[in-house]
């Protein structure tokens, strides 16, 4: 079994600007996951305790569904991609694909060596998440390509995988309005939990949570809600698969004179780094050579060691 990449936060490379400062808030939040078989509770808002900061928030739900510094996954991340394009400069700042060439062996297997018989170009470092067309075979994209039968005769299919770092704990998905107190509200939340079925050779496991947060509406009554749905990868250090979170309904007090809102968290985080295949390329003539193709990207990866989806807080500011 491969060992994971699954650095602690408190080795994490030293960075400078605004995205150090990000990423260390980030990593000071990382504790070990919890072991496989664990118990690990429902994640719901923890009875009276209301939420200022965004720190506080961070370490209520680090404790129940931490988060490795490092992460990996296994076949083309399908699900949990960022739909914004990703610069290469960004990845780089945070963690340079020298680094990354060097944690892929170990982190998704030897299928990645580069083996000193073949010639070798490369490595091939693409721009943006954008450039993701391969040249060699006539502009086929990376999703199209990984897991399909290799160029050279008795070759392996084609390897890829993803490797990045933390670079946003806990997103939040899903927000009530605020209300003003002193007040008291209901509201409902759920969560559920649907597997990718169309997912193919060379794909990664993930699926999509369809999350759901129902508070009164105005003064007059009735209800108003939102609801929200989003995909994540499992990564290689995966131990426990989402399951769905049963409907809950909850009391929030807001005290007089605070504004009081709740919010739903992926129990999860985005990664930054690279989608990565190796191609193993021979040519009408039998001439064979191999590459290393790194592709900037952004996904969203479950916790490791949880088990549901998302966590509910209440906040007061």
């Amino acid at each position: 079994m491969t060992t994971p990449v699954t650095t602690p936060a408190h080795k994490a490379p030293r960075r400078t600007g605004r995205r150090a400062a990000v990423l260390a808030a980030s990593a000071a939040l990382i504790a070990t996951p919890m072991l496989a078989g664990a118990t690990t509770p429902a994640m719901a808002e923890d009875g009276n305790t209301y939420f200022k900061t965004e720190q506080e928030v961070y370490n209520f739900i680090n404790k129940s569904a931490p988060l490795y510094h490092q992460e990996a996954i296994k076949g083309y991340p399908v699900s949990g991609q960022d739909s914004q394009k990703i610069k290469l400069q960004d990845v780089e700042k945070v963690y340079p694909h020298a680094q990354a060439l060097k944690d892929v062996p170990t982190a998704l297997g030897t299928r990645f060596n580069l083996p000193g018989s073949i010639p070798t170009e490369g490595p091939d470092i693409r721009t943006s998440s954008s450039d993701d067309k391969e040249p060699w075979l006539s502009s086929q994209d990376a999703k199209s390509m990984c897991g399909q039968p290799s160029q050279k005769k008795d070759g392996e299919p084609m390897p890829c995988g993803f490797v990045g770092v933390l670079d946003k704990a806990y997103p939040k998905m899903l927000g009530s309005s605020a209300v003003m107190g002193k007040a008291q509200f209901d509201y409902t939340t759920q969560a559920t939990v649907g597997q990718d079925t169309s997912q193919t050779s060379g794909w990664s496991v993930g699926g999509k949570v369809s999350s759901e947060l129902t508070t009164p509406g105005g003064p007059g009554g009735g209800k108003a809600g939102s609801e929200l749905n989003f995909t994540y990868s499992e990564s290689t250090t995966t131990t426990n698969k989402w399951t769905t979170m049963t409907q809950q309904t909850n009391k929030y007090d807001v005290p007089n004179g605070i504004s009081g809102w709740v919010e739903g968290r992926a129990n999860g985080g985005w990664y930054l780094g690279y989608i990565v295949y190796k191609l193993d390329f021979a040519d009408g003539k039998g001439n064979e050579k191999q590459k290393m193709v790194l592709i900037p990207a952004r996904v969203l990866i479950q916790a490791p060691g949880n088990s549901v989806p998302m966590t509910f807080v209440k906040r007061q500011g």
